[in-house]
């Protein structure tokens, strides 16, 4: 299927790459499905694309290759919406806040998408956790080694 994007322009999406968001990101609510779409020559990081919306995009990663000690525990009525059977069928993607520079750009630690891989039902989960951020800077983790 053609859509339009936010920084591609017009491109094909496989089916494949459609996820459902049954309720919306947050302060997105009517946004529901997004395409996962790679970033030509670049592996770290995907568009997250409306379907619907063609200036709605997220610049995504999966932050367990930038970040160090990063886990959390699914609620069970996140495992129940999203039809959670098994914990190999879970990604996990953080939304990139880019910057001038890529050390000035930031990850939101605090709010990961979770997507189940099997039926493509995704979810922005909000954490309950003091440790992480909604600008965890990229660079912090560099500076770490």
């Amino acid at each position: 299927m053609k859509i339009n994007t936010a920084y591609m322009g017009e491109i094909e999406i496989e089916q494949s790459s459609l996820m459902t968001f049954e309720h919306g990101i947050p302060g997105f609510e009517n946004e529901r499905e997004f395409a996962l779409i790679a970033i030509e020559d670049n592996d770290a990081f995907q568009v997250l694309q409306s379907i619907q919306t063609e200036a709605l995009a997220f610049i995504v990663t999966n932050p367990y290759t930038i970040t160090t000690n990063y886990n959390f525990e699914l609620d069970e009525a996140t495992v129940n919406a999203l039809q959670i059977k098994d914990e190999k069928d879970v990604a996990v993607f953080a939304i990139v806040s880019l910057k001038e520079t890529l050390a000035q750009s930031t990850l939101n630690l605090k709010a990961p998408i979770v997507l189940n891989t099997t039926n493509k039902k995704a979810k922005q989960v909000i954490l309950n956790n003091e440790e992480y951020a909604i600008r965890h800077l990229i660079s912090s983790e560099s500076q770490k080694g």
